[in-house]
């Protein structure tokens, strides 16, 4: 019996003897009534049935955000088929309850449990259980059970423009000679602000008239990295009574870093994910193998300023000797910009702000504004 009916006859038990003993018949009769009910409820759900159960999907499940989805599975039941019900979870406080329907024409059940795909993110699934009882929750007896296995929520996927996830073309961007390491001598440009003293090409600026500096690239640079800004305070509401933080916009921002990594699928070059995290380490995926980077967005969240060290970035992107970093934010603080401009001083840095009416100044680096991740496609 359930815990429901191991109480309902503990009660009337209890009520039946507290009658007989006051003498109070109404009270005894009313003791009497519910343990009948009991033991009718024990009779009607009769013999247990026999159940086998195979679940499609034992391992790993992937699924986009939002999409519909199901897991599937076969079963075989025999006996009595009435108060019968499929339970995920736990039979006490089940996750969620179907109607087993009617077996085909081979005597095969074949059942799709929806899955709820409204929340990014990795959880369990299942178990399952056949669970046959009586219609007032009295009498829950397992007939067949089968393990789930684990779903992965990924963000949603949207098209992006070519040119954004390609390396800077010559002239795309006057930060291309303040590049650090191993670099080699490419071009002469005209000085602008924040470029490194000694850079300028001064025998060339005398000529000129003008401050030019040496456009240099780094020749053992390849890849892309794109970073992901989790310091939630970059994202709070752009509306115009909005305050606090906008859990939307952090979505948004995570599929704009997936639509960005997942356009890389045809290209060469390795892609790097990185955040802000405190600690964060270095997720590196070749070409075509974008699911590891979905994986590791799909679990990624939001933090508290305390939890995030901008600071850490420039070192964290130099490790990764990428050609073209991007990074995805909302509406960073001081406290992340000093790094910010650090790293476009270093490497060729694209900004993308979600949801932000203007981008955000990072002197050195390719900005660009998008209200929505459906926007890269025509940014």
């Amino acid at each position: 019996m359930t815990r429901r009916g191991v109480g309902l006859a503990l009660a009337a038990a209890v009520l039946a003897v507290w009658g007989w003993r006051a003498g109070w018949p109404e009270l005894m009769a009313l003791g009497a009534a519910a343990l009948t009910l009991v033991v009718l409820c024990v009779l009607a759900a009769g013999r247990r049935p026999r159940a086998s159960m195979t679940v499609a999907e034992q391992s790993t499940l992937r699924v986009v955000r939002g999409q519909p989805a199901a897991v599937s599975m076969t079963m075989t039941l025999s006996g009595r088929r009435r108060w019968t019900r499929l339970v995920e979870g736990s039979v006490s406080a089940p996750g969620q309850t179907l109607r087993i329907p009617r077996p085909g024409a081979d005597g095969r059940i074949l059942m799709r449990v929806p899955l709820d795909t409204s929340v990014r993110g990795q959880r369990r699934i299942g178990p399952y259980s056949v669970v046959h009882g009586d219609p007032f929750g009295v009498v829950a007896r397992v007939a067949g059970r089968a393990e789930g296995g684990v779903v992965t929520v990924q963000p949603r996927v949207h098209q992006v423009r070519r040119s954004l996830t390609t390396t800077f073309n010559e002239g795309d961007s006057a930060n291309a000679s303040r590049r650090s390491g191993d670099q080699h001598f490419h071009a002469l440009r005209e000085y602008v602000l924040g470029d490194e003293p000694r850079t300028v090409h001064w025998r060339s600026s005398a000529r000129a008239g003008k401050l030019v500096v040496r456009q240099q690239v780094s020749s053992a640079s390849t890849g892309t990295t794109i970073v992901l800004d989790v310091d939630s305070s970059a994202y709070g509401g752009t509306g115009k009574f909005a305050a606090g933080w906008d859990s939307e916009r952090f979505e948004m921002a995570v599929e704009a870093v997936a639509s960005l990594a997942a356009a890389q699928g045809g290209s060469t070059d390795q892609v790097h994910l990185v955040t802000t995290a405190r600690g964060a380490a270095v997720t590196s995926a070749p070409s075509g193998a974008v699911n590891a980077l979905l994986d590791a967005l799909s679990v990624v969240r939001a933090l508290p300023p305390l939890e995030t060290a901008p600071e850490e970035l420039p070192a964290l992107v130099r490790r990764t000797r990428a050609a073209h970093v991007i990074l995805v934010t909302g509406s960073p603080g001081h406290r992340s910009l000093q790094p910010f401009q650090v790293t476009a001083q270093s490497s060729l840095l694209t900004v993308v702000t979600v949801g932000a009416g203007e981008p955000v100044i990072v002197r050195g680096a390719r900005l660009l504004a998008i209200a929505r991740p459906e926007d890269l496609v025509t940014a």
